[in-house]
Parts: C-alpha cells; sequence; structure tokens
C-alpha cells in the first residue's frame, strides 16, 4: 500500500516489493506468488478517492469541455475543432510560454505521438523545440480522436495560427508516412509563397528528447483517466520542463567553473562566458600542458585564425590559440579580444551557431514530377500505416471474433482493388 500510493506502475510495485522483501526482510517465500492483478487491486482501492479527478465525465462531450475549461484556468490557449466528413475531432493547446518558445526556436521542429493516456485513446501529439540554452522544451500538444493526415493537418494548422511568427524550415519525425502527410498539408511550402518546409525521417535515436517526454508522461497518465486527467498530469509535467528550462538557463548564465593550474586572468575571462563553454574552453586550456608534454612547441599563430576543427565549429579560443598566447611570441588574447569572443553570447545562446548548422542540412530540391510522385507514394503509405494502426488497436481488445470480423471486412474491401488492377 505504501508502494502503491506513489502512483508507480503495478510490474514497477511487483518488483520493488520482492527485492525489498526478499533482500532485506528475508521474506523471498511470501512474496514469491505476489501478482501484478494483486497489486493493480491494491493501487484501485488506495488510490480511487485521489483519483477520482482525474476520471472525469463518463460523457465524452462534457469530458472535453471541461479538459478545455481546465486548460483555460491553467492560461493555454485552446482551440476544438471537428472534421465532419472524417468524424474525427481534436483540440490544441498551447501555453503563452511555449507560443513564444515556437516562435522563437520552432526553426527545428520535433513531433511525435503518444497513446494511452486516456480512456478514449485519442492519440497526444506534442511539438518540441531546443531554446538558446540546449533545453529541449515543449512548443504545443494536441490531441485527435483519430491518427489521419487531415486530423493532425488541422491541429498543426491551428498552431500556426496561435504562433503566427512560427516558420519552421525541418520537421524531425519519425517513420510515419502519417505525419509526414500532415505536415505537407499544413505547410505547402513555396507553391503558396512560403518558406519551404522540409520532413526529415529520423533514426530510432533522434527523437529521444520527445519520446522521454512522452515516456514520462505515460508514467503519470492513465487508460482509464479520461482526457481531463490527461490534461492535468500534461500541465504538470509541462510546468516540471519549464521550470527545468528556467534552471538550466540560469545556470547558462550565473554558474562558475573551477579550475586548477589556470591562470587567474584567463580563468576570470572564462569566467565571463555561460557555463557550457566555460567547460569548452578550460579543457582546451588543458590540452595546452598535453601538447607540450609530447614535445610541441607554440604554433607560432600571429592572429586568432586557426584552422583546427575546434575553432572552425565554435569560433572560440583553442588550445592552438592558448599555447600561442601563453609561451608563444604573440599575445593574442587581449582585454578586447575576449570581450569579442563574449559578446557572442549576449543575445542568442548556442542560436549563435544555427546559421552556420543550417548549411550541413539542406536537402536537395525535387522537380514538380518528383513532388507529384512522392506526395503519391506518401498516399499509399499512410493507408498502409492506419491500417496497420486500427490492426493492433483491433488486436490488443483479446477479441479473438472481433480481430477476426475486422481482417475479413479488410479483405473484402481490398481483394476487388488488387484483382482489378491484374485485371
Amino acid at each position: 500500500m505504501q508502494e502503491a500510493i506513489k502512483n508507480y506502475r503495478p510490474p514497477e510495485i511487483v518488483n520493488a516489493v520482492k527485492e525489498y522483501a526478499t533482500e532485506k526482510l528475508d521474506l523471498g517465500e511470501s512474496v514469491k506468488e505476489l501478482r501484478q492483478k494483486k497489486v493493480t487491486n491494491i493501487k484501485y482501492k488506495v488510490r480511487g478517492a485521489l483519483d477520482a479527478h482525474l476520471v472525469g465525465n463518463s460523457d465524452l462531450k462534457l469530458d472535453i469541455q471541461d479538459s478545455i475549461f481546465f486548460l483555460k484556468n491553467q492560461e493555454y490557449l485552446v482551440e476544438y475543432y471537428e472534421i465532419s466528413h472524417l468524424s474525427t475531432y481534436g483540440f490544441v493547446f498551447m501555453h503563452p510560454k511555449q507560443l513564444k518558445n515556437l516562435e522563437q526556436h520552432g526553426w527545428l521542429t520535433l513531433i511525435d505521438s503518444t497513446h494511452k493516456t486516456n480512456r478514449y485513446d485519442c492519440r497526444l501529439f506534442t511539438l518540441y523545440i531546443r531554446d538558446y540554452y540546449g533545453c529541449w522544451n515543449v512548443g504545443a500538444h494536441f490531441f485527435v480522436s483519430k491518427e489521419d493526415s487531415v486530423t493532425i493537418a488541422e491541429g498543426l494548422k491551428i498552431v500556426r495560427r496561435f504562433a503566427r511568427h512560427w516558420s519552421p524550415r525541418y520537421f524531425l519525425s519519425d517513420q510515419s508516412n502519417i505525419e509526414s502527410n500532415s505536415i505537407r498539408m499544413a505547410f505547402p511550402g513555396l507553391k503558396n509563397g512560403e518558406q519551404d518546409c522540409d520532413v526529415i525521417f529520423c533514426t530510432v535515436t533522434s527523437t529521444n528528447a520527445l519520446e522521454s517526454y512522452h515516456s514520462e508522461l505515460k508514467r503519470l497518465t492513465s487508460p482509464q483517466h479520461g482526457l481531463i486527467g490527461a490534461c492535468h498530469k500534461i500541465v504538470e509535467l509541462d510546468k516540471k520542463k519549464c521550470s527545468d528550462s528556467e534552471h538550466v538557463a540560469y545556470e547558462f548564465r550565473v554558474k562558475r567553473i573551477s579550475a586548477v593550474g589556470v591562470d587567474d586572468d584567463i580563468l576570470q575571462e572564462i569566467h565571463k562566458f555561460p557555463f557550457p563553454v566555460q567547460q569548452m574552453l578550460i579543457s582546451e586550456f588543458c590540452a595546452v600542458e598535453g601538447r607540450m608534454e609530447k614535445g610541441k612547441s607554440a604554433p607560432g599563430l600571429t592572429s586568432l585564425h586557426c584552422y583546427c576543427l575546434f575553432f572552425h565549429r565554435y569560433l572560440l579560443p583553442c588550445r592552438h590559440i592558448f599555447h600561442e598566447h601563453a609561451y608563444g611570441v604573440t599575445k593574442l588574447l587581449t582585454s578586447d579580444v575576449w570581450e569579442k569572443f563574449q559578446r557572442m553570447f549576449d543575445e542568442a545562446g548556442f542560436d549563435i551557431y544555427i546559421s552556420r548548422g543550417l548549411v550541413d542540412l539542406e536537402v536537395p530540391r525535387m522537380t514538380e514530377a518528383e513532388k507529384a510522385t512522392e506526395n503519391r507514394r506518401l498516399a499509399v503509405s499512410e493507408l498502409m500505416e492506419r491500417v496497420r494502426d486500427m490492426y493492433w488497436r483491433v488486436e490488443e481488445t483479446g477479441n479473438i471474433e472481433q480481430t477476426g470480423t475486422f481482417i475479413r471486412e479488410l479483405k473484402n474491401c481490398i481483394e476487388p482493388v488488387l484483382n482489378n488492377q491484374m485485371a
């Protein structure tokens, strides 16, 4: 009961209790038969009253109304929408702080969805951005009743209306043709007189930041909760992420590194940089000793330009510049030079490197014919993806008869189309 009230998932509680009882209390035999179902029942009994507000209204429309009312009270911008010809719906919500983040840093936006956060199995989509200080944070959320490109695209269009200055150049998505189609619909690019927006399909690890957010959220939510319960937990996690981001921003500007063997004058100048940059500069300064141990002399630099990878990548004093300044003929790092380097980060933080990074992300342009072919391929891929998604939804119910009916109906619909093409 002590573990259940903490709102961990039943499998985690089972493992924790068995480990504690076996190692600390020598009760291994007693807990050997402890089962997940028993723990689930205990958890339901213990947390029933605590979770009542998360279960919400049994009527879907009232649950949605309560969710929107709650989000607006939390100062979120909210808009509900319906796609009548598809009988789908959704609602978009974003906090003004998230809107500002999206407009300022949304040139590169991660997008992904997660499921099983509510009893209606509405899919939650989250847009994720990286701010000045290298910290990932939320840009916007929206729920959709079904995961199809038209319904998702409408959610993205509403986000665009909220964040009028959001102009994404790249979307990072997992291998989802549905998401790719929806992005193309919401961001048509040059044919509408806008900046082109490219979709980059990620490897498994590329969206880890957003996947981590969704994983953390799913530990807080439950498939038994209503949409109101999911919204409560989303707001709770958003506040935590915002607090984490503010802490990173504070440390970025204020935290000071300590280092042994660095001249006081140089350390004093290094302390005027953001903390992550201090770490890089100290590493480069300490590398000078390694150069000297290898018998390398001062590089003989006469200017602040160096051809090494570090200087080319970060435009900061490298080990060669430090070596020349400390042991060479030319004192390169004057107070004016230090100030020039330090001013780089005054306004934009790590965003000063974005323009340099964009060159490496350029995607080859397709012809109109290639675009048309790609759109047809994506349309077919989306249909296949939606069929797979629906199959697994039915399969997970555990109803063999319902699953069999789904497969038969699908086969009856597809077979005539395939046979006609073969003829």
